[in-house]
């Protein structure tokens, strides 16, 4: 990859957000990391990101109003999402919300990095294209 993906990263736990940050930047990725729903729309109006890892459950408003307002305010259906979830129903949902692919939580670092990988390199031939 020649040019970095910038990921945003959306999750209310401090300490997995710099995990999650720190695990991307070390792939070669530029991280964006929002630990609310209104700090990540905020990062996005500066600069629409290439893939979003985004928590389900979050105080106040969740991943899913974050996905909806997001795709409203930009028209961005394209851009690939990664859902993170301890929620049983994470399948249904992230099917229903049109997400490419989802992660329990816990989930294993290498499922996170093959996602990641796989995802930014169908974008960059989608692109190229």
């Amino acid at each position: 990859m020649s040019e970095k993906s910038t990921i945003l990263v959306l999750d209310d736990d401090p300490s997995l957000r710099h995990m999650l940050q720190v695990l991307l930047e070390q792939d070669g990725h530029a991280v964006v990391a929002a630990g609310d729903v209104q700090s990540a729309l905020a990062q996005c109006k500066v600069q629409i990101p290439d893939l979003m890892v985004v928590d389900l459950m979050l105080p106040i408003e969740d991943g899913e109003m974050f996905l909806r307002e997001f795709r409203r305010r930009w028209r961005q259906e394209d851009v690939p999402v990664i859902l993170l979830s301890a929620s049983s129903a994470r399948t249904d949902i992230a099917r229903r919300l049109g997400v490419e692919a989802s992660l329990p939580k816990p989930f294993f670092a290498e499922d996170l990095r093959e996602l990641v990988s796989r995802l930014v390199a169908e974008r960059a031939s989608v692109a190229m294209s």
